[in-house]
């Protein structure tokens, strides 16, 4: 569908869909400024442009870099990183900035959000102010007393629950420290419990990181989907990022399931990169640095600190870092910086989440996979 297409029907309509991981937002009555986002990013991304006009369409905002498993591939432990929550204040100050212009939300980054003390009271906040949020779990931390009512109360949109396996054997051989029955009871507890509060939120979408470990259970794993009644089953693909000689044995054998397209040799085989991070999906990490990419954490796409002083998200959005990156990326100027060997430049953004299965019928207003 032509970008031409979508604009024009967004503004006749007011109404915007945004495609988040093959699951569907919808957002009706779109106010000005919003639909402002949506038309500006859009082109910003098409034609490259050095500058972007508005604020992203969709916030990446990580609560916290603190996490209890240790997954092979994960920068968790790849990375050399200070570990901290975003703290309540910071993430208001955010949200103040940014809620009458950006649409989702996007609310996990290199650690299990539910760590933070805060995520409840962070979420509710930023629903206030009109955005949908997406987040991702373990599954670890729904035993607390009130943790599961304060979530589903919470008005969270979307929330990914990550479960590798249907044994703990196969689950754990990649969630390492984690625990099988305590994820299981957790996800039932929470599933159990919106029945219960007859709320129609969280949507639950259950992921399946796909291995080579664990490929031979998929069609099981999504019969425990349905004997659950979550609401969406969806199929990860992985990719090793930094720790190839890791990643590169745990890749799935099927390529139904497999990121990207791989040679005689077994090397993934290099494709154009048409990310479009730079213009609508930047992130924020718990500390207050802006990055244009979530995929690679260290300074070379990093535009700054917003936490420190009297820095803004704004500011650093469209300041000559931010810039700089873009103009190099539109020429193709990579080799230097992380994008020049991304996965973006092997296999295409759909292909992070391969499958996406609409287990029951959703009601109006509901995402659609």
């Amino acid at each position: 569908m032509s970008k031409i297409f979508l604009a024009l029907r967004a503004i006749i309509t007011r109404r915007v869909t945004i495609q988040f991981d093959k699951v569907g937002f919808d957002f009706k009555n779109v106010p000005a400024r919003r639909l402002y986002t949506f038309i500006s990013n859009g082109l910003a991304a098409t034609f490259k442009s050095s500058r972007v006009w508005a604020l992203p369409t969709i916030l990446q905002i990580e609560p916290g870099n603190i996490c209890n498993l240790r997954c092979p591939v994960c920068h968790v432990v790849t990375e050399n990183k200070a570990k901290g929550f975003m703290t309540l204040a910071h993430f208001k100050r955010l949200i103040d900035e940014v809620g009458d212009a950006t649409f989702l939300i996007h609310f996990w980054g290199w650690g299990e959000p539910f760590m933070n003390p805060d995520i409840y009271e962070m979420i509710a906040y930023g629903k206030s102010k009109g955005l949908q949020f997406i987040s991702s779990t373990n599954g670890h931390f729904f035993e607390q007393p009130g943790a599961v009512d304060n979530l589903i109360l919470s008005g969270l949109d979307v929330l990914i629950f990550a479960l590798d396996g249907v044994d703990s054997e196969t689950y754990e051989r990649y969630r390492h420290r984690g625990d099988f029955d305590r994820a299981v009871q957790g996800l039932e507890r929470l599933l159990q419990r919106r029945r219960e509060l007859g709320s129609l939120t969280p949507r639950i979408n259950l992921r399946m990181l796909v291995t080579r470990g664990n490929e031979h259970q998929i069609e099981a794993m999504k019969a425990l989907a349905q004997k659950w009644q979550v609401d969406i089953f969806s199929l990860k693909t992985m990719y090793s990022f930094d720790n190839e000689k890791e990643g590169r044995h745990i890749i799935p054998r099927n390529p139904l399931y497999q990121r990207s397209t791989y040679d005689a040799d077994g090397n993934p085989v290099r494709t154009t990169n048409r990310c479009k991070k730079f213009w609508n999906h930047p992130v924020v990490y718990f500390d207050g640095e802006v990055v244009l990419c979530d995929y690679y954490n260290r300074e070379e796409l990093s535009l700054g600190r917003i936490f420190d002083g009297a820095g803004n998200f704004r500011t650093v959005w469209n300041g000559a870092v931010a810039r700089a990156i873009r103009k190099r990326f539109r020429a193709n100027q990579l080799a230097e910086v992380r994008c020049g060997n991304c996965i973006m430049n092997y296999a295409s953004v759909d292909r992070c989440v391969s499958h996406a299965f609409r287990l029951e019928p959703l009601q109006a207003g509901g995402p659609d996979a």
